[in-house]
This record gives structure tokens, C-alpha cells and sequence, in this order.
């Protein structure tokens, strides 16, 4: 149950930044695909995603992140620099375009 906890206070802080900012339709989405391949966040810049995962560890590993590699194969997207969200001390490059990123600094 801490993990679904810790991703809706996750997603949450991220939308009340947008409301904050004066954004009132957030770019913000979530993928699953019928092979229920999933990616908790999707922030969007325009045509390009930025995937994000939400984990409650506090270090992460690449297999985490193996579904950022589906959206590569959606036309008209490019695939931005991704992120998992998590209980790490400091940032770190976790993988090629993926950062793992400190919940504090969300």
C-alpha cells in the first residue's frame, strides 16, 4: 500500500506545482498499453514526453525503467529525458536520458 501512497503524494506535489504556476490543464499523463506495460507519469513538453517513474526505493535500478522504451515506438512523439522519482539522497544518472531524482526536490 506504500507505494500507491507515495505515488499519488508524488503526482500530486507535481500537479499543485503546475496549479501554482497558474497552469490549469497540466500536461500530465499516464501510459498503459494492452500488454499492461505501465509509466506512472508522463509530462509533456509540447511532442516530446518525459517519462517518469515513481518507486519507493532508494535505489533504483534500470530494469525500472525498461517501459520508457515503448514510447519509442509512438509516431509523432520524441521521447524526452525521463526520471525515477524516489527515496535517493542526491541525483544521479541512472541510465542514458534517465535521471534518478530525490522526492525532496519534487
Amino acid at each position: 500500500m506504500w507505494g500507491h501512497i507515495f505515488e499519488s503524494f508524488v503526482f500530486a506535489e507535481v500537479l499543485k506545482s503546475y496549479y501554482n504556476s497558474g497552469v490549469t490543464r497540466p500536461p500530465l499523463h499516464y501510459y498503459r498499453d494492452v500488454d499492461k506495460n505501465e509509466i506512472d507519469l508522463l509530462v509533456a513538453d509540447g511532442d516530446t514526453l518525459h517519462p517518469v517513474e515513481i518507486k519507493t526505493t532508494s535505489d533504483p535500478q534500470k530494469a525500472m525503467v525498461r517501459s520508457f522504451d515503448r514510447l519509442k515506438n509512438v509516431r509523432g512523439i520524441t521521447v524526452g529525458t525521463g526520471a525515477v522519482v524516489c527515496l535517493a539522497r542526491e541525483r544521479l544518472p541512472l541510465a542514458e536520458d534517465v535521471w534518478v531524482l530525490p522526492v525532496a526536490l519534487v
